[in-house]
């Protein structure tokens, strides 16, 4: 279940029906509805099956794109460097600004909460590299997504030399019970999600007293129009790294405004604030010269903090 040695274990519920489920030597059981969500290759199997299917089309094109993109690595060595990369790397830019993030992460989320180890859950956790950051910190982590790859995907998590858990699963059909985790992070994931505010009200339903909501680095707009353009362009990209001519699949909103996160604020009752990343100088200009011939703001990627 985790690279190394021993680690803290959530409380686990059934994704299904909600009720606790029972530990066994191959994984967990509903005694409530009879689901069986098995351990395979150190994985904690929580996803709905349904969720499974419907997702397979988007992940097909996930990975084609990841691939043409350069995100999917074979080398233990670069996960373990994860966020850091070489200056060469075609995503040096990308990891740039996912490193600031992880700097005012560290900076101004987790001094708040701590005292000890602190319960961590990560939505959205791709490669882990988040969580094994923050594993290899001290800290007590959870790593969920939807896709369990050996490459770029959770199944990274055996290069690294800490422990973990690793959970396939929903953001949208959380496998835990609620009330504890000190932070949850939506990890680049955010805008993967058909109704933002619902899962961020699920996320804040897993948080302890005084706990942290935190969204890191989905592309951010101050205006609709301006993340529909971006859709449309990415729609475009996605078409020609399919290889086949399908339509783009489009698994949520794709992006967020920073009026729909203060009106998930006022709704969940928390205080927010947002830390912009700002990336490497050239990244910055080609972004400003992109400003300037396409006609809109381009997105901007931090972190956003609500308590």
């Amino acid at each position: 279940m985790t690279a190394r040695g021993e680690v803290w274990l959530p409380r686990f519920v059934c994704p299904e029906c909600s009720e606790r489920v029972s530990n066994g030597d191959d994984g967990f059981v509903c005694p409530a509805c009879g689901a069986v969500f098995p351990r395979e290759r150190g994985i904690l199997r929580f996803m709905p099956p349904g969720r499974t299917l419907s997702l397979e089309p988007f992940l097909r094109q996930y990975r084609a794109v990841r691939e043409r993109d350069g995100f999917r690595e074979s080398s233990p060595e670069y996960y373990r460097a994860l966020p850091m990369v070489r200056r060469d790397d075609p995503r040096a830019a990308e990891w740039r600004v996912r490193r600031e993030s992880y700097t005012a992460l560290q900076g101004r989320v987790l001094p708040a909460v701590w005292d000890g180890p602190t319960r961590i859950l990560d939505l959205g956790a791709g490669n882990c590299w988040l969580s094994h950051r923050l594993a290899a910190s001290g800290h007590r982590v959870v790593a969920v997504d939807c896709l369990d790859d050996d490459v770029d995907g959770l199944g990274v998590y055996r290069h690294y030399p800490v422990a973990f858990v690793v959970v396939q699963g929903d953001f949208d059909a959380l496998p835990f019970e609620p009330l504890q985790f000190e932070v949850v992070v939506l990890n680049g994931s955010l805008h993967y999600s058909l109704d933002p505010i619902a899962t961020l009200g699920g996320a804040r339903a897993m948080l302890a007293p005084g706990g942290t909501i935190v969204v890191m680095d989905s592309p951010m707009f101050v205006t609709d129009s301006a993340g529909m353009a971006m859709l449309d362009a990415q729609r475009r990209r996605w078409a020609e790294a399919d290889g086949n001519g399908a339509a783009p699949v489009q698994p949520g909103v794709g992006y967020l405004t920073f009026e729909l996160l203060k009106r998930a604020a006022g709704e969940l009752g928390l205080r927010a604030e947002f830390f912009p990343s700002r990336g490497p100088l050239g990244w910055r200009i080609r972004r400003e010269l992109g400003r300037i011939r396409l006609g809109r703001a381009p997105a901007a990627f931090g972190m956003w903090v609500a308590r």
